[in-house]
This record gives C-alpha cells, structure tokens and sequence, in this order.
C-alpha cells in the first residue's frame, strides 16, 4: 500500500497582499496582548464591569506601545512602557481627530475580538464538567462578547398569531376598532393618532379566540418549535469552538 505523502503547506500571503484582518495581531502586536490573556480571562470571571475595566488598561497599553497610524500589514516599533506615566495629549485639527478616535475605536473592538476568539478557543480545549452552557456565566458572558444573543421567550400564542398574520388578519380589525374609539373619545382623538402596543395586542387577542380551536393550537405549537429552535441553535454556539474562517479568526 502506498504511503500518503506529506501534506502540502500552503504557502503563506504576504501581510500586504491579505485581503483580509486575519492574524492582524501576529507578531509585534500579539506580544503585546498575549501576557494579558490570564488576567483578561480572570477580570472576565469577576464580570462584565471587570473584564471592560481591565479592557481599557490594556488598550491604553497598546496604543502607547504601537502607534495607531502603522498600517496593518507593517510591524509596529514596541516602545517600552510605563503605566505611571502620563499619556500625551496630540494636539489634532477636527479632522485629524476624526480619523485617529475611528482607528482607536477600531482598534479596540479588534483587541476585544482577539480575546474572546482565544479564550473560547481554549475553553473548548478544557470543557466545563457537563454543564449546561446556557447556565454558565461563564460561557455566556464570552458569547456575548463573541455577539450571540440569548434566544428570546416562546411567544404567547396570540404573539405569534401576530407575528405570522398581522398585516393580513390583524391590522385590518386594528384600523377598524381604531377609528370606532377616536370617533368615541375626543382625548384620545386629539392626543393619539395611531393605536399603541396595548391596543394592538388587545384586539390581536380578541381576533385570536375567534379562530378555530384546531388552528390556535397550530400557531401555539409553532411558538413553542420556534422557541425550542432557537434555543438550540444558541446552545449550539455556545458550545462550538471559534469559526475557523478568515472573517473570525482576524478577530
């Protein structure tokens, strides 16, 4: 049987040449960041008020250490650093201000970015003991950080009577009831010109009843699928490892 050659490494594009932000960080950049990780990860364990706390101070580092206006693909010059030391205050025209606070801004949501794809990285390298990720603080406050949101509630079944049928089945009765209480109340003529939530959902509710048994315990049911979906979906990510694509792995 023949013996399976090595495999080829493909060869790297130059940082210049990238068409994206991945491995932005390596090099100069990432000895900079890469002490902080321990201590990132234990501000992120005492919560988010901490974690964008210790955030700043390693930010502030940065861009003390490597200046902003070193292009992306060139390696920064690493001055020392002194935290006691005062910041200097550049004296900048309008414009000039614009651009810097937008490259800082930019900057830093790259640094949070770095820190939560490596620690999600290594988190599922050592897994928590079988717990539910949905109720690890822990867990959730990264995919926060990595922009997951927590799936909403199942909606009630008149809400999603609402959300699949309101133009079609509700707003017309809304439109309707509508009118028949402006022309009812002066007050409410003169103050409110369209109806608000609690109207809406009100007649959503009273049109709900009117259908038919079978077809409430459809849209209920699909509430409750839908619900369950998106639970899982979350779950899911919280539980998966960093995406290896080029977009994630600049982060």
């Amino acid at each position: 049987m023949a013996k399976k050659g090595k495999k080829r490494q493909r060869k790297r594009v130059a940082r210049e040449d990238r068409k994206n932000l991945r491995l932005w960080a390596e090099g100069a950049r990432e000895s900079i960041l890469k002490p902080h990780l321990d201590k990132y990860q234990a501000a992120l364990d005492q919560g988010r008020r901490q974690e964008r706390k210790y955030l700043k101070s390693v930010c502030r580092e940065f861009h003390a250490r490597a200046h902003r206006r070193t292009q992306d693909h060139e390696e920064p010059v690493v001055l020392d650093w002194d935290p006691t030391a005062m910041e200097v205050v550049e004296t900048l025209s309008e414009e000039d201000e614009r651009v810097r606070a937008a490259r800082v801004d930019e900057l830093n949501k790259r640094i949070r970015r770095w820190f939560t794809y490596r620690l999600r990285k290594l988190r599922k390298q050592k897994p928590s003991s079988g717990l539910d990720p949905t109720k690890d603080p822990y867990a959730v406050l990264l995919g926060k950080l990595s922009g997951l949101s927590a799936p909403p509630k199942a909606r009630q079944a008149y809400q999603q009577f609402m959300h699949e049928s309101y133009e079609d089945k509700v707003a017309p009765v809304v439109t309707e009831r509508w009118e028949e209480e402006r022309s009812q109340n002066t007050t409410v003529a003169e103050r409110t010109k369209e109806p608000k939530a609690g109207f809406r959902a009100q007649v959503a509710r009273q049109v709900f009843s009117q259908l038919p048994e079978s077809e409430r315990a459809a849209i209920a049911n699909r509430a409750k699928q839908e619900a369950a979906d998106a639970k899982a979906a979350y779950t899911a990510s919280l539980k998966s490892p960093p995406s290896e694509s080029p977009a994630a792995r600049q982060k």
